[in-house]
């Protein structure tokens, strides 16, 4: 006999396949940051789709991964200015400010689902007096129960 295959972990591996970047944050969310949909796809890296939305005060940028984990991208030392380990819904999480990005008033919070990874990557505009971590962070709070586990 062959061995079988756990439904959870092929539940866990495959939990990403199915969340779309531009629908994974309801409009209600969305527009509680200022943001608009629907969003615009991003298709640069095959490997980590995304969702752009307008906003004001900001604008942001949902991705997911389903190859990498926060612990990955946090082994990428030379990637990042600030890479700050922290927990969103009980989960492994990280926020992030990319090299380059630490004068551009762009933040990531980055969480553990579904067996890869879900990246919010929000802009402040130029506006210093918003904090784009903090506003990321939120919005991961605020769609991180409604994700694959």
């Amino acid at each position: 006999m062959g061995k079988e295959k756990d439904p959870a972990s092929e539940q866990q591996k495959n939990g990403l396949a199915q969340v779309d970047p531009c629908t994974m944050v309801s409009p209600e969310v969305l527009a509680s940051f200022g943001l608009r949909g629907p969003g615009e796809p991003e298709t640069g890296n095959s490997s980590e789709p995304g969702c752009y939305f307008p906003g004001d005060p900001i604008s942001g940028t949902f991705y997911k991964n389903q190859e990498k984990t926060v612990a990955a991208y946090g082994a990428q030392q030379s990637t990042w200015a600030k890479f700050d380990p922290l927990q969103v819904d009980g989960r492994s999480a990280a926020s992030a400010v990319a090299n380059g990005s630490t004068q551009a008033g762009v933040c990531s919070t980055l969480f553990d689902t579904g067996g890869g990874v879900i990246i919010l990557t929000v802009s402040n505009k130029g506006d210093n007096a918003i904090d784009p971590c903090a506003k990321s962070l939120k919005i991961a709070e605020a769609i991180a129960p409604r994700m694959p586990r």
